[in-house]
């Protein structure tokens, strides 16, 4: 880090830690409802350390870190706005990538693997109607944290099971670490089914050259839509059923198809997707400790994606190990099949085929503010091309909530 930076990120930590007093950290659900407190301040750090023991570009290992800092306001009891919020947060990602140095992966090894720098990350104002039912974000607002989220699939610290690559391989989609200008409505119907659409701009930029910083707005590139129906069963607090929820997803992107597709013959692209997070196992008198599964499948047409088939899958099992209540144990495995219609610079065919990810992961709950998590994943054809050496990946993840 430069002087400026070190600068920088002391200025930020220290003025989380002098307003800290006014509020209660982690009251608030960035994603839904307005924070209890006036202010919150939501401040974490993650760093981890990968090595990649076998196979893919070459051996090494790596120290990666990522220092989030947000504001979170109740305009309610700030300022007298009934049914108002707003979140204002920065990152600021560092250290060695393995994927760009060792691996040679698509999907990138660690899902907060980022080009370094100190980034606007959401910027976003709230209003909620008809009692909470309904609520309209504006602002600086990420796809990823809006649709295609799998709780259970959050777990894992792959990339792939954050991002949804039929959607963010194609463009440079509004997803970690780079949000975008756009709009979220949501309609919570009944307890069990909500409907939300997004519209964000179709083009974030490149978080590595175009957009460093998280301020340049593209605003000539189309547009990128999102729709998704949610729907959960045996929901309600106390219930004896197993919990679940279901998701049915659509997009369209009107830009022009990326210089991979020269022989497409239309300018917009679609799809669609399907999440399923179900509880199977549930230890007798708790209500989240035992077994649960996932799954996520997306599609687009071959023609116009880099990624027109994709899926993950994996288990998740919470409290394994006695008086251990809150670690999970996980294991995931995903696939992404790369288009057959893509050319390189030359014109010919390209040689990518797919890459697939098995990942076996252990969270540990350590105190309330502080996670371990170590991680081993086997990456099969890295970069999607066959042939290229599986690699056999290790890490440790350490996250501080402030």
């Amino acid at each position: 880090m430069n002087r400026t930076t070190n600068r920088l990120v002391r200025s930020l930590l220290l003025l989380t830690v002098a307003l800290s007093p006014l509020a209660k950290a982690g009251d608030a659900d960035p994603k839904d409802n307005a924070p209890s407190q006036a202010l919150t301040f939501p401040t974490s750090y993650t760093s981890e350390g990968f090595a990649n023991l076998a196979g893919g570009y070459k051996r090494g290992a790596v120290y990666d870190g990522l220092l989030s800092v947000g504001v979170q306001g109740n305009l309610e009891k700030l300022i007298g706005w009934r049914g108002g919020s707003l979140l204002v947060s920065g990152l600021y990602p560092h250290g060695t990538s393995l994927t760009n140095n060792y691996v040679h992966d698509l999907n990138h090894v660690s899902s907060i693997d980022a080009y370094d720098s100190i980034r606007l990350y959401e910027a976003w104002v709230q209003q909620e109607f008809a009692e909470g039912k309904v609520s309209l974000r504006l602002g600086q607002i990420l796809a990823d944290e809006e649709f295609f989220v799998s709780d259970s699939a959050g777990l894992f610290l792959n990339g792939a099971f954050g991002d949804l690559p039929v959607i963010t391989m194609s463009i440079n989609a509004p997803v970690y670490p780079t949000a975008a200008p756009g709009a979220r409505v949501r309609w919570t119907a009944t307890d069990a089914l909500s409907v939300q659409a997004g519209l964000f701009s179709g083009d974030a930029g490149d978080p590595a050259t175009e957009n460093k910083h998280g301020l340049d707005w593209h605003l000539n590139e189309g547009v990128l839509a999102i729709t998704e129906v949610a729907y959960k069963i045996n929901s309600e607090k106390g219930s004896k059923g197993l919990a679940g929820v279901y998701k049915l997803g659509a997009f369209f992107h009107s830009s022009e198809p990326n210089s991979a597709f020269p022989n497409a013959q239309t300018r917009a692209n679609a799809g669609g997707y399907f999440i399923a997070d179900q509880q199977l196992w549930r230890k007798p008198g708790t209500e989240d400790q035992g077994l649960s599964g996932f799954f996520r499948m997306g599609a687009s047409p071959a023609d116009r994606s880099s990624v027109p088939f994709y899926f993950d899958t994996g288990f998740n099992c919470k409290g394994l190990l006695p008086e251990r209540d809150k670690d999970i144990a996980g294991v995931g495995f995903s696939y992404t099949h790369l288009s057959s219609e893509m050319r390189d610079d030359a014109g010919d065919p390209s040689i990518t085929h797919h890459e697939a990810a098995l990942e076996a992961t252990y969270k540990v709950a350590v105190k309330e503010w502080l996670t371990v998590q170590p991680d081993f994943q086997y990456i099969f054809n890295p970069g999607g091309i066959q042939g290229a050496p599986n690699a056999v990946v290790a890490g440790l993840r350490c996250t501080l909530n402030f």
